[in-house]
């Protein structure tokens, strides 16, 4: 089964509102970046696809690129990751939470997704520092 089918199938029994997050916004996300690792959370109102770019993806030091309604650079996307898996517990997304490590797709609790992100802001702040340019983040 495809993961995208798979977390369909585990997601939509707990969705009463706002479908179009999973079936349509995260299918074309998950399909788009194959193999992206993502941490996916799932309410009665929607979803949230929370993915980890790979450090090339990230723009280069110095550089702003457009993200959401302005610029950012790759710090403050960086960041925003945590800020959004510590919004979960107050945005009714907590029903299903669901991890994929580029390989399976497994279902974990939220504490695991805090250390999940954490982990991934470390490493990547690391290799920002570092100029480096590999990635076990794939």
């Amino acid at each position: 089964m495809e993961i995208f089918e798979e977390l369909k199938e585990k997601s939509l029994p707990f969705i009463e509102a706002y479908h179009d997050d999973l079936l349509k916004h995260d299918g074309n996300h998950i399909a788009n970046n194959p193999n992206r690792r993502f941490i996916h959370f799932t309410g009665s109102t929607g979803t949230y696809l929370v993915t980890f770019l790979k450090f090339e993806d990230y723009p280069k030091p110095g550089e702003r690129v457009p993200y959401l309604f302005s610029v950012a650079g790759r710090d403050h996307i960086l960041s925003q990751i945590k800020v959004v898996v510590d919004c979960m517990q107050d945005c009714n997304r907590m029903e299903l939470i669901m991890y994929f490590d580029g390989q399976r797709l497994k279902q974990i609790t939220y504490d695991k997704a805090k250390e999940i992100t954490e982990e991934y802001t470390r490493h990547m702040k690391s290799k920002f520092r570092k100029g480096r340019n590999f990635d076990t983040y794939a």
